[in-house]
């Protein structure tokens, strides 16, 4: 690996999302931020504020765009979008309540099983499940099924407490998905649930991927670097293979460069109740457990 890929910035230098953002509004994701989120196409994250029972999308210029209250919520949520019309889609347990921005719920909607994860576009959103084997949906904003991928699971089985199964849109719009202890990826046609193909990453010289080691409890995010054909996927330290661990601590990125079908692996000096949320031109962004964001440099 090249030294000097990879550089966590100084914690004092953390908070320059906007100072004019600070003294604006009340609440600022800079300092304040400890969920999790994910990166819209617009560089926004939405972020949930569990005393104030809030969704906050906030973008890097500081700016708090849209709130919606969750006050009639009763679960914690577990994974959100906002819709185009602002409406918030959250999921909590196998159910999927959407919500207009004055917190009324306008859908229920019991679902096969519980979420892992979440992405969107302007046409609809697509739910990642818990469970034994890969499921996908494609939803409309009105909340139907217009697609599915993989065998739908029973109602008796439960899920899958040790993947999530990450997924995420390309530039070409296709999604990515990360399935167990494989760092390659599905790709996944948007328009009928179609499964493309699946990446071919080496590493080193010219050696195949390996796979990840250790327990994968709740596999961690990925992130889509737009322009760049780049995905980043977060990982801890003691699941990246020991032929190529070295002295890695904490969280590590693993940087799956679909073009060049490279898969490198990058400490960020940060340990691994971080979250890692998405990818701002040259800086990985983190949630900081005890509040606010943290930089990464990427190249």
């Amino acid at each position: 690996m090249r030294t000097g890929f990879i550089h966590p910035y100084l914690l004092t230098t953390l908070i320059g999302f906007s100072s004019l953002g600070l003294c604006a509004q009340s609440w600022e994701a800079s300092t304040q931020a400890r969920s999790w989120a994910k990166q819209d196409k617009d560089d926004s994250f939405t972020f949930y504020d569990p005393v104030a029972k809030l969704l906050r999308t906030w973008m890097r210029d500081g700016a708090a765009t849209t709130t919606v209250s969750l006050a009639r919520l009763e679960e914690a949520p577990e994974r959100w979008l906002m819709d185009p019309r602002n409406n918030a889609w959250v999921a909590h347990g196998a159910v999927l309540t959407q919500f207009e921005r004055t917190g009324r719920p306008l859908a229920n909607i019991k679902l096969p099983a519980e979420v892992g994860d979440v992405c969107w576009d302007p046409k609809g959103f697509y739910l990642s499940y818990r469970t034994r084997e890969p499921y996908l949906e494609k939803r409309d904003y009105k909340g139907e099924v217009v697609w599915s991928f993989g065998a739908k699971p029973p109602k008796i089985e439960g899920f899958d407490p040790t993947n999530r199964r990450p997924i995420v849109l390309d530039d070409a719009g296709n999604i990515l998905m990360a399935d167990n202890s494989s760092l390659n990826l599905a790709i996944i046609e948007i328009t009928n649930g179609k499964k493309v193909l699946e990446t071919n990453l080496r590493v080193g010289e010219n050696q195949v991927a390996p796979l990840l080691e250790g327990a994968l409890v709740d596999r961690g995010p990925l992130a889509f670097w737009a322009g760049k054909n780049v995905v980043f996927a977060a990982v801890n330290a003691a699941q990246v293979p020991a032929a190529h661990r070295a002295d890695f601590k904490g969280l590590v990125l693993a940087r799956l460069d679909l073009g060049q079908y490279r898969l490198e692996f990058l400490p960020t000096g940060l340990d691994e109740t971080h979250i890692f949320i998405g990818i701002l031109e040259n800086d990985a962004i983190f949630v900081n457990p005890k509040g606010g964001l943290m930089v990464v440099k990427v190249k």
